[in-house]
């Protein structure tokens, strides 16, 4: 069987299992009885460290009902329908009586407490409380005792949000914005800046061409958290600045779960349009791609060889390659289309064990016709180019996840699975002017493109917790695999020319044999796969001293990545020794150019463009270990401080010459600091203090010609990359008015030594290299308020406002250009902000973001800074609850000002656009998206 075979029948193999897996626990969901009584359920923590405490007895007062809590802190209470008090007994701390909890039937109730240090050992000292009181106090506490400068987003505020995946979720948290609409960029930092976790487990860069992670390909409703941490601690990878994103997924449901979501929706510029495609396969639909577009039998069999064969002989594997050109297909484009599916269910065994599963299945589909113009100016500020484009995008998602956890007295396992498949084909169909700038004849030109890539994430993370009861030692662990890949075969690029105003057919203009232009025609066929493996073992040390509760955290850490990297760069070319002109007359088109009738007439062949043609293997290997104290230097003064050390070894192997093996072989030491003052009960002072690094990534050292369509130029890899260095220091200050209420002030400073910039040097090529030096500092803000004090009405105490902005200035040395100016992929300011009303039956939640110009790529040689526009972005969503609240309705638009994605070419020296000097080089007009969902719960109750 061949191996492409057997790679799509291994992939359905999975799917039907894991469908099979769904199917059978949606039945075991659906045959389990309810009970009529309710629940409560909860967490508790140590006010000092935030830190769940184990086997603390929850007592029901009046009656003989009492619950341990678990190794994460978690207790769970099956009570009939009433009003109870609680009381929270342990050793070492205050007792705390909570009265007030109200159970309805078939309900569940969640009810957080925090405990504090007593203030004795003579005698009981007992504190009492209600449920809405302490429920104020547990939310305080989660905010305030983080130990790093750090913005998060909860599971329940996403769901009162618009966004449909995690990349449109990171845009509302404090100081982050996304590029390219999947990139997460954090204080103006670009997307090298930041490592991605998911369950504690490192997440393997999802591109060819960068370090970044794509986050729009991890649904929004399968996360139970996301937290950015915007200073380092020891515990953190060392290879980050900007921020370290901690993914979480869904662990125990509360209760059982079985729910299901169905919407559509439609957009402006696209749906019931006129629309083109390439040709397709038989599983798109499905997200996968079958084998009509690998590469032909007859070339593979020879790749190696086939620079070295006779000409007759490649002329012939030539023909074997299909005849795909040009537009396969037209018809209407059709409303947007999702649907999710998920079940949970947990048990409680009388032996005092815990069992639970959550799985989810989801999938997305839509069709997006964007219009781009494509333009190019001189250094003249004259346009030479000028393209527009017609963007036909077909894509769809196919997301699963399945979580176990099993939890018995000071243990705990969880098995957390997450599965992704992202796929797409996209045709641009070109017209344009090309400018002869010595005076000649002007041209214009007509092209087409297609672009299919399907792409996979796969985590699997086995972790476990356990406590040492007698020494009150904490252990965690976790062993995990991933898998990403991206398989883009059978790139077509074709261009045809004639003279400005003649009555001439176009012609497509192809050279020799010996120098094929892979953007005159050209089929390019890429292949990437990495594999993580990574282990992680912590143990925390818990100790007294003068008379207060210190810390020492130790542990270690082992990554290793291996990625595969194949690409086959092909150019159709004369097998003659003069170039040949193609005329698109009597017939011949873009849809036939190249079928082995008009390959045989214009005597062609396709030639390997050895420059875009580079196979590699790639390794990293990263050992590290660190230590780290929490010491609790007065009542409200808090030092976490420690040092990392990272052993890092890189390799990459060229497949043609691996005597041109390329290595990093580097450790460092990167200590940290983070010093807490409470100036209050709801305020806190922070600073912090930290050193990291930043290294490159295999595509950005690896020797090749990469052509890109979209933006029409080069881009090729720089062996001779360094490993930057970064210092940060930070201080901040956080006041908790109310629960869920905050305003912070933020200030930050960064040192960068030769960081890693992408330049334009101003021959259409774009590289990468180290500036010398960069200096980068900034502020953020922060407020989050109820309305309430506007008067008592309900719909004042229902109504929230947010806002968070941020404001970046930078200096850079590259070189002997030392200026005032972002670093690559920054950004000098940020605006989130959001008006949200919700009484628990209607919601409404109108946002607002606003990123500045952003530099793209810094001119070099002659070359132009790259920047991108600003734009604005408003979305608004309206929810309402239905069928006794099981079920819900919500009504999205996205993007309703629909401004201009805008690139330019910065010649008047402001990084501000200036109309009068500046010129834009590529415009793109989305549209609108209006869509519906509808969401239906199982209800608890029977």
């Amino acid at each position: 069987m061949p191996e492409t075979k057997y790679k799509v029948k291994v992939k359905n193999n999975c799917i039907s299992k894991f469908l099979s897996l769904t199917i059978l626990m949606l039945i075991i969901s659906i045959t389990t009885a309810m009970a009529q009584n309710g629940k409560i359920i909860g967490k508790v923590t140590d006010k000092g460290f935030n830190e769940p405490i184990v086997g603390l007895p929850v007592i029901v007062k009046g009656s003989q009902k009492v619950s341990p809590t678990s190794i994460d802190g978690r207790y769970e209470l099956s009570l009939p329908a009433g009003t109870y008090t609680l009381e929270f007994k342990y050793i070492s701390y205050k007792t705390k009586v909570v009265s007030e909890v109200a159970v309805k039937a078939g309900k569940v109730t969640e009810l957080n407490v925090v405990m504090d240090d007593a203030a004795t050992e003579l005698g009981e000292v007992v504190v009492a409380s209600s449920y809405k009181k302490e429920s104020v106090n547990a939310l305080y506490s989660l905010q305030k005792s983080n130990i790093r400068v750090s913005d998060g987003i909860s599971a329940e505020v996403i769901k009162r949000s618009p966004d449909k995946n995690t990349s449109e979720v990171l845009k509302r948290i404090s100081g982050t914005s996304i590029q390219d609409n999947k990139f997460v960029v954090v204080r103006g930092l670009s997307d090298r800046y930041n490592v991605s976790l998911m369950n504690n487990a490192a997440l393997p860069s999802t591109e060819t061409d960068k370090r970044a992670f794509s986050f729009d390909i991890i649904p929004s409703n399968l996360i139970d958290n996301i937290v950015i941490n915007k200073t380092a601690s020891p515990d953190l990878p060392g290879d980050f600045s900007g921020g370290a994103v901690q993914i979480t997924t869904r662990d125990f449901p509360v209760e059982p779960v079985f729910s299901f979501t169905l919407g559509t929706g439609i957009n402006t510029q696209s749906t019931f349009k006129d629309y083109q495609s390439a040709n397709t396969g038989t599983l798109d639909f499905l997200g996968f791609l079958d084998n009509s577009r690998n590469l032909p039998s007859s070339y593979t069999a020879v790749r190696n060889n086939y620079p070295a064969m006779p000409i007759s002989d490649a002329q012939q594997v030539s023909m074997a390659f299909p005849n795909t050109y040009g537009v396969a297909k037209t018809g209407t484009t059709l409303p947007n289309a999702n649907m999710q599916l998920t079940i949970g269910n947990n048990k409680n065994y009388q032996s005092g064990s815990r069992l639970g599963y959550l799985a989810s299945l989801s999938y997305r589909t839509q069709r997006d016709i964007l219009l781009r113009e494509r333009s190019d100016y001189n250094l003249d500020k004259i346009q030479v180019v000028r393209n527009n484009d017609e963007l036909y995008n077909y894509s769809n998602n196919l997301g699963g996840l399945l979580n176990f956890a099993y939890s018995k007295g000071n243990n705990k396992f969880a098995l957390k699975n997450f599965y992704n498949n992202t796929f797409k084909n996209s045709y641009a169909d070109r017209n344009g002017l090309i400018t002869d700038e010595s005076g000649g004849n002007n041209l214009n030109n007509i092209g087409s493109f297609n672009d299919v890539y399907q792409s996979s994430l796969f985590n699997s993370v086995l972790e476990g917790q356990h406590l040492l009861s007698k020494s009150n030692i904490n252990i965690d662990w976790n062993a995990s695999f991933a898998n990403t890949s991206k398989d883009q075969p059978d790139q077509k690029i074709v261009e045809a020319i004639k003279s400005d105003g003649s009555t001439d057919p176009y012609y497509v203009t192809l050279s020799n044999y010996n120098s094929p232009a892979i953007q005159n025609a050209g089929r390019v066929y890429s292949k990437l796969n990495e594999n993580v493996y990574s282990g992680n073992l912590n143990a925390a040390i818990p100790f007294k001293l003068f008379n207060e509760n210190h810390k020492i955290k130790i542990g270690g850490t082992s990554v290793y990545r291996s990625r595969d990297f194949k690409i086959d760069a092909l150019g159709y070319a004369s097998a003659g020794f003069n170039p040949v002109k193609i005329d698109l007359a009597n017939g011949v088109n873009f849809n036939n150019i190249f079928s082995q009738q008009s390959m045989q007439s214009n005597n062609l062949m396709l030639s390997v463009i050895s420059s875009n043609s580079y196979d590699y293997d790639g390794t990293v290997n990263t050992n590290s270990g660190y230590v780290m104290f929490d010491n609790k230097l007065a009542k409200n003064l808090r030092l976490i401080w420690g040092a990392r050390v990272e052993a890092f070894k890189m390799d990459l192997t060229p497949a043609k010459n691996k005597a041109a093996k390329q290595e990093y072989n580097q450790t460092d030491i990167l200590p940290s600091a983070n010093l807490i003052y409470s100036v209050t009960e709801k305020s806190n002072i922070r600073t912090s203090f930290s050193k990291n690094v930043n290294r490159p990534e295999f595509r950005e050292i690896a020797q090749f010609q990469y052509f890109d369509f979209e933006t029409d130029f080069n881009i090729v890899g720089n062996p001779n990359l360094k490993i930057a260095k970064i210092t940060n220091a930070d201080v901040r200050y956080e006041f908790y008015p109310a629960a869920g209420e905050i305003i912070s002030v933020s200030a930050f400073y960064k040192k960068f030594e030769n960081p890693i910039e992408q330049t334009n040097n101003g021959s259409r090529v774009f590289t990468f290299v180290n500036a010398e030096s960069a200096n980068d500092y900034g502020l953020e803000i922060e407020l989050r308020k109820k309305l309430s004090f506007f008067g008592g009405a309900n719909f004042w105490n229902n109504m929230n406002f947010y806002v968070n902005a941020s404001y970046i200035k930078s200096d850079v040395k590259l070189g002997t250009d030392v200026r005032q100016r972002p670093l690559q992929g920054q950004s000098p300011y940020l605006i989130n902000s959001g008006l949200q009303y919700n009484d628990g039956k209607f919601g409404a939640n109108i946002m607002y973001n606003r990123t500045g110009q952003r530099m793209l790529y810094v001119g070099t040689s002659g070359g132009a800074d790259i920047y991108e526009a600003p734009r604005d972005i408003i979305d608004l969503q309206i929810s309402h609850k239905m069928f006794k609240d099981n079920a819900e309705l919500r009504l999205t638009a996205g993007d309703i000002l629909a401004q201009q994605i805008r690139y330019y070419y910065n010649f008047g020296g402001s990084t501000n656009y200036q109309a009068e000097s500046d010129r834009v080089i590529n415009s793109i007009q989305p549209g609108r998206t209006f869509s519906l969902s509808f969401s239906y719960n199982l209800p608890y109750k029977k």
